[in-house]
């Protein structure tokens, strides 16, 4: 089984530096150019005789893309709230500066444990990685061969769960905009095969 997971591209809020979890902010116009080179890069490593199956975020950063991937493999995607960014809760939309000068108790409590600390009105990592875990076992358990559009920190536990690695290393991996990751998954073992990432 081949698994292709494939961050979006640029978006305001990235351009901006804030935590852009649940607000369903646009691409940049530089989003939108490397959405092309994705696409492109993406239809040289396809297996075009491979039935995919698409798996993509609601948010609009994401089906953007997933709209032009199912042109490539002429099939309709699948959308799936468990590929929604991060609740960062209230801090949503703040840079981590604005964050330490609004609340600082806050994200020192936050940075003494990073898994477990659930942001006021938003979720832990260790919760945002149980829903994640949840869809990867089901896509593991129908064998089939996938392709998922998400979010930076979404990509990040998707590999992890697939590879049967623990929380701590979720800061170990970089996903920037518009990487594509290629993944190995057969008889119970993952292994990462390739990444791409945009210049």
């Amino acid at each position: 089984m081949r698994i292709f997971l494939i961050r979006h591209t640029e978006s305001i809020g990235n351009k901006q530096q804030v935590y852009a979890g649940m607000t369903d902010y646009e691409l940049t116009e530089n989003g939108l150019n490397q959405m092309k080179n994705v696409v492109a890069q993406f239809s040289k490593i396809i297996d075009r005789t491979s039935s995919y199956h698409l798996y993509s975020s609601p948010l609009s950063r994401c089906t953007l893309l997933s709209d032009e991937i199912e042109a490539i493999i002429e099939k309709s995607k699948m959308i799936d709230n468990r590929l929604r960014e991060t609740n960062f809760g209230l801090f949503e939309g703040k840079s981590y500066v604005e964050l330490v000068n609004e609340f600082p108790e806050i994200i020192d409590a936050w940075n003494e444990d990073l898994i477990h600390y659930q942001i006021p009105n938003g979720e832990s990592l260790f919760q945002c990685s149980e829903r994640v875990n949840e869809f990867c076992n089901e896509i593991i358990l129908k064998n089939e061969d996938s392709i998922i559009v998400s979010h930076g920190g979404i990509i990040k536990l998707l590999l992890l769960s697939i590879l049967g690695l623990d929380l701590d290393h979720f800061w170990k991996v970089y996903t920037g905009n518009g990487c594509i990751i290629e993944i190995e998954y057969n008889n119970g073992f993952g292994f990462l095969r390739n990444i791409i990432q945009l210049n």
